[in-house]
């Protein structure tokens, strides 16, 4: 079998782009556009914009959504004063009031559905 010289090239670009990652990432918080940056490092990096692109999405910006995910769900209850974490509030219940009352009328024809029919006005006695 011959050596396929892609193969051989093959995670080479991925291996690149994370190498630099920590530079791209500090570059895109700056305010840096992404074609920018990627026209100062294509030659380095041997991989095109659009795969560029799929690499900052998944590697920086997957990153960064994971990190802040991880701050937001990490908050601990702060304890009381009494030493023991205090429970969980319930949720609000909505007053009796703030609740709609039943008119008395019903919501729409009997046998008829409160979803679109696309077969509603097709018949001449409905276009009449």
């Amino acid at each position: 079998m011959t050596d396929n010289p892609k193969t051989e090239r093959r995670g080479l670009g991925r291996a690149a782009f994370l190498a630099r990652r920590d530079d791209f990432q500090r570059l895109l918080d700056g305010g840096h556009p992404m074609r920018a940056i990627y026209e100062d490092n294509k030659d380095a990096l041997g991989i095109g914009y659009p795969q560029f692109t799929r690499y900052v999405s998944r590697y920086i910006r997957k990153a960064d959504h994971d990190r802040h995910q991880k701050e937001a769900g990490s908050g601990t209850a702060a304890p009381s004063p009494a030493g023991r974490e205090s429970a969980p509030a319930s949720p609000p219940q909505a007053s009796p009031a703030a609740q709609p009352k039943p008119s008395g009328k019903p919501a729409s024809k009997p046998g008829s559905s409160p979803f679109y029919d696309a077969n509603a006005g097709n018949d001449r006695d409905d276009l009449i």
